[in-house]
């Protein structure tokens, strides 16, 4: 928080208003309030009562009995989580234009909440209010006559023109956030690629490998497995056989060779295999 005298615009404040979630009601007649309160200014003291401080002249000791906060005061303490000193509340009051802001919508909202205790118009916390603008809110029409008093005419003039055309008034420009950028990390490729050996002959098998049976591999798989199914009914068929006293039929068997051309002992195999025993 910086300590320094700050001077708003009239756009500056509406955005200030609205960044601190005024009603928009409300806010016009703040807007009004600042004006003639401190035109506009943040960080200074009352040229009345030095004891107003900032762009809303709150003055804290009002708020105070001694040391000690009012439930106004504690229950603004409350919202915002922390618990201050008179000092400390006055300086933050004084500088920190959020903060004061914050504060001066807590007066209203607390007053409005609180009518037996404050009177019906939770605006009267301000004297220019009650004094200078109020009773002007009721000349708006361009032909009513506004009220002056206490030689303040072109002050209450400017302060009515902005409560009547609030909603004319721009919003100032909010507070940029700073943009932070991700640093992009390049992640290594770990991958591995595997070198091919061209010495390496990946077409054919090798003559050292053998398969269950003891044999070099084939490349023809048809014929080698129609053999060892044959083999195998075959070996079957003579165990039926020998229960039935009958000889064992060869095991030259071609599954290539035309019908015509088998042995009675294929046949009998083929028969077999279309459900048949032979008898012999």
């Amino acid at each position: 928080m910086e300590e320094a005298v700050t001077q708003y615009t009239v756009e500056d404040v509406k955005q200030i208003l609205y960044q601190n979630e005024a009603r928009p009601q409300d806010a016009a007649i703040l807007l009004a309030i600042a004006y003639l309160e401190s035109k506009f200014t943040h960080g200074i003291d009352g040229a009345t009562d030095p004891n107003d401080k900032g762009l809303w002249q709150i003055n804290p000791p009002q708020y105070f009995k001694g040391q000690e906060p009012d439930n106004m005061v504690k229950a603004f303490y409350k919202m915002q989580g922390e618990t201050l000193s008179l000092d400390e509340f006055t300086n933050k009051v004084k500088y920190d234009i959020d903060y004061a802001t914050q504060f001066a919508l807590h007066i209203v909202d607390y007053r409005r909440k609180n009518p037996k205790s404050y009177g019906p118009d939770p605006f009267d916390a301000w004297t220019t209010y009650n004094r200078y603008i109020k009773e002007n809110m009721k000349n708006l029409a361009p032909t009513d006559t506004l009220v002056f008093k206490d030689g303040l005419d072109a002050e209450i003039t400017q302060a009515i023109e902005y409560y009547k055309t609030y909603n004319e008034i721009p919003f100032g420009k909010q507070e940029e956030t700073p943009t932070t950028t991700t640093p992009t990390t390049t992640v290594p490729d770990t991958s591995t690629t595997m070198i091919q050996d061209d010495t390496i002959d990946l077409t054919t098998r090798s003559a050292g490998i053998m398969n269950i049976f003891g044999e070099p591999p084939s490349t023809d798989y048809r014929s080698k497995t129609s053999s060892q199914v044959l083999g195998l009914l075959q070996s079957a068929i003579n165990s039926e056989r020998r229960k039935k006293n009958l000889p064992d039929i060869s095991n030259n068997l071609n599954v290539d060779t035309q019908f015509a051309q088998l042995t009675d002992d294929q046949k009998t195999i083929l028969d077999t295999l279309r459900g048949f025993y032979g008898s012999d």
